[in-house]
């Protein structure tokens, strides 16, 4: 077999194949031998069904299906006898096999760009210094007593803070009439549009409402985005939250906390760790932004492809509706892009550094799992190890360690 390969691009290869016509004969005279003796035709005995009979009759197919054998052998021999990993699937681009003559492939394929990054050191990135104060202590404490609020039907109309439940009768976008998204909504009133929470204060189960409003420019769905609407609706609930005291006994219902104070220094704790998280978060990512715009290479499309598939899949599995895969490309290819960029610069980085995952840090995180699950250690790591999950973790913490050096080089 004789093999060419052409760099058409820094990611994209074609594979020139050209195998001798001999390879395609032996392939199906053996292939006509082989199904002589399975297929059964009236008036010849099992197994002995003439070649010259199979080759009148099924000649065309058994010579297609050698064709397709022999080009999928001949290009994975290629690929390896090359040392070239292909980023995705190929394809052949043209496929020539005429009778008595030799076979000619051409075979399109990406692969990745082989890297070598450079100043990715001294980046002058540095993760800032958080603080808490007890202001935000206060908010934070407030939404947890709005979350263990107990909610009861009042004898009254609606007011601001209150949940009213309405039923859509109708709704209008623009003066088209439009399916709800659902039949029914609940608005918490005082933060939700203005018009809409202003139409539902004062109101009554069974009272029908018209509402008149205009979605905000910045409104989740952009097609509804800073158009005027009518909601048609009937109120069918109107409930309050009865926010529960801040004692020391609200608190003991937490948690394993003897006062009220106790508590407030475990949400001060807690934030105080969600924002070096989220600091430390934001100086690795500036730091990979750095080493990706001083080191620019490309990303094969079938890994972007790839990339995407896998998340519609993700979101197929949750129950999302999931708009058809060249649409998700569309709006999700340059997002997928630049995290495949970032794991690989972060991967080679770590190759580079020879940064490895230490047992010891392995053994902390799996105590971490195991603290939150409230489980033991021993059935955490029996868990991870049955779902395979183990050298999930250890890569985990390889990628993070490599994220930090970026910080401290």
């Amino acid at each position: 077999m004789n093999i060419v390969v052409a760099e058409r691009s820094v990611t994209e290869r074609e594979l020139d194949l050209e195998i001798p016509g001999s390879d395609l004969s032996t392939l199906v005279e053996d292939k006509i031998e082989t199904y002589r003796k399975k297929i059964n035709l009236q008036g010849f005995r099992p197994g002995k069904l003439p070649k010259d009979v199979v080759r009148k009759r099924f000649g065309a197919s058994i010579r297609a299906e050698a064709i397709e054998e022999l080009v999928d052998a001949s290009v994975r021999k290629a690929l390896s006898e090359r040392k070239l990993l292909p980023a995705g699937p190929g394809s052949v681009s043209d496929l020539q096999a005429p009778e008595g003559g030799d076979v000619k492939i051409k075979f399109l394929f990406e692969v990745d760009p082989v890297l070598e990054l450079k100043d990715y050191k001294g980046l002058g990135v540095k993760v800032p210094a958080v603080s808490v104060t007890r202001a935000d202590v206060d908010q934070r404490v407030e939404q947890i007593r709005l979350q263990t609020a107990r909610i009861q039907k009042p004898e009254r109309p609606s007011r601001t803070g209150d949940l009213v439940t309405a039923r859509y009768l109708k709704v209008l976008v623009d003066g088209v009439e439009k399916p709800a998204s659902s039949p029914v909504f609940q608005a918490e009133l005082g933060k939700g549009i203005p018009a809409v929470d202003k139409a539902l204060t004062g109101v009554d189960v069974g009272q029908n409402l018209s509402i008149d409003f205009e979605f905000p420019p910045d409104h989740p769905e952009a097609e509804q985005a800073g158009k005027k609407a009518r909601y048609e609706v009937v109120v069918e609930g109107v409930y309050e939250r009865i926010l529960p005291e801040p004692t020391d006994e609200w608190a003991s219902l937490l948690g394993p906390f003897k006062t009220f104070a106790e508590f407030q220094e475990r949400v001060r704790s807690d934030l105080v760790e969600g924002a070096d998280r989220e600091a430390r978060q934001k100086a690795r990512d500036e730091a990979v932004d750095i080493v990706l715009t001083r080191n620019p290479f490309a990303v094969p499309r079938a890994r972007v492809e790839a990339f995407v598939e896998w998340q519609r899949d993700r979101l197929v599995r949750q129950g999302a509706q999931v708009p058809p895969l060249p649409e998700l490309l569309r709006s999700l290819g340059t997002e997928a892009e630049r995290q495949i960029r970032r794991q690989r610069a972060v991967e080679w980085i770590a190759e580079k550094e020879a940064v490895k995952a230490t047992t010891e840090e392995v053994d902390a995180r799996i105590r971490e799992m195991a603290d939150q699950a409230g489980i033991s250690p021993e059935d955490a790591r029996e868990e991870l190890r049955k779902s395979g999950r183990l050298m999930e973790i250890r890569e985990g913490i390889r990628f993070e360690k490599t994220l930090d050096l970026l910080l401290e080089a």
